[in-house]
């Protein structure tokens, strides 16, 4: 299943940059698309949240974030790091549920762990969301386990662009493994990166844009997606 179909496309407004009177940017960019991941802490907010992904969602966004781990017992739950003894943590059933009560939203899910990852797709299949979420945070070591874990849940490759000579060089990395794109740090991305992972059909997530100005440059060299601890000033600057 194509990345694209879990992402929702939309289009940018103007044909110039410019600072409106109220401050905000608009860029161009009319036959391209893009989307605006809200981060697992957006506005301000705690990471891992179900408060988090309401704040997103409010502001626009129409990815949500959150990181994946496993409790002593194998149980998915959304937490960053490993939970401690007697850590609460956010239920990833919960935020598949949060995606049901959310119509069109869906879940970038940065997975810290593949350990117990098969306990992901069944628990979003029951829950009706396994056509609305996919996986991120995975090296190339760690993409056998998703494949095998979660067949059919679209992936990105995070990658360091920088470990490579030449800018088609990890777009063909990750043809080779099967995922729908790359996800780098937004100061890694470039035109001549970008325009090689889209001639060979390969998508850009960038991470983590949170000043409007980086976020409409990384907007105006044709990343795919931005991840953004600032959803509404994202989404002020590129809608």
């Amino acid at each position: 299943m194509p990345l694209q179909s879990v992402m929702h496309d939309c289009r940018f407004m103007s044909k110039r940059s410019m600072l409106n009177s109220d401050g905000r940017l608009h860029i161009a960019a009319p036959n391209e698309r893009i989307t605006v991941t809200a981060h697992s802490g957006c506005m301000g907010l705690p990471d891992n949240s179900i408060e988090a992904m309401e704040a997103g969602v409010g502001a626009g966004a129409q990815i949500v974030e959150f990181d994946l781990r496993y409790t002593a017992d194998g149980k998915p739950v959304l937490s960053h790091d490993e939970p401690k003894a007697g850590q609460t943590c956010v239920a990833l059933a919960d935020a598949f549920r949060f995606l049901c009560a959310h119509e069109g939203i869906t879940a970038n899910i940065d997975v810290k762990s593949t350990q117990y990852l098969d306990a992901v797709l069944p628990l979003a299949r029951e829950i009706g969301v396994a056509d609305r979420i996919f996986l991120t945070g995975l090296e190339e070591k760690d993409i056998p386990a998703a494949k095998e874990k979660c067949p059919g849940i679209p992936y990105y490759l995070n990658t360091d662009v920088h470990l490579f000579s030449h800018p088609e060089t990890p777009a063909k990395k990750a043809l080779a493994l099967g995922a729908a794109g790359i996800n780098i740090r937004w100061k890694s991305a470039s035109p001549r990166l970008v325009h090689a992972c889209h001639k060979l059909g390969v998508q850009v997530s960038v991470w983590t844009v949170n000043k409007p100005r980086q976020i409409v440059r990384m907007a105006r060299i044709g990343a795919d997606n931005i991840t953004t601890r600032r959803p509404d000033l994202a989404c002020a600057a590129i809608f």
